[in-house]
């Protein structure tokens, strides 16, 4: 497990909960390179779940991805390993609800900004920044004004 603050992969579990759903294990871990606290969400896969990505390719669904998003998403503050976790409770049970055993890597990303949209905006307009690849500023402004809009779009 890569630390997210010095990308040292040498850490330990420090901390091991099951969540409520008992389809998920939160572990807390401390980094052994330079002592960063933080969080991590081990997901039991009933199915097998491939990712069509954009390019055509097609490989494992792998949550940790999502992960490492949000974490870049949600910038260190008291409540952000709260956040990370109810955020990826809610894409994993969508994804399980919704998609088997395929899903495009668009509507992973669709899933992920409609959830952040409803706990975190700032953190929305930064994922949504990489994710729709905005090149310029009005592209930005757009999507700040459609914030303030309720969302009716269905994934």
């Amino acid at each position: 497990m890569k630390c997210p603050k010095c990308n040292g992969t040498d850490s330990k579990v420090t901390d091991t909960r099951i969540v409520a759903d008992h389809g998920s294990i939160r572990r807390r871990r401390k980094c052994n390179t330079c002592g960063y606290k933080f969080s991590t969400m081990e997901v039991y896969c009933k199915t097998e779940l491939v990712v069509s990505k954009r390019n055509g390719m097609e490989e494992e669904f792998d949550p940790e991805k999502i992960v490492r998003g949000l974490q870049k998403a949600i910038r260190s503050d008291s409540a952000s390993d709260r956040k990370i976790e109810i955020i990826m409770q809610n894409i994993l049970r969508t994804i399980r609800d919704r998609y088997s055993p395929k899903i495009s890597s668009e509507n992973i990303g669709l899933i992920v900004m409609e959830e952040l949209k409803q706990i975190d905006p700032i953190a929305y307009l930064r994922f949504a920044s990489v994710y729709k690849n905005f090149h310029e500023t009005n592209e930005f402004e757009q999507e700040c004004k459609n914030l303030e809009q309720p969302s009716d779009q269905v994934i």
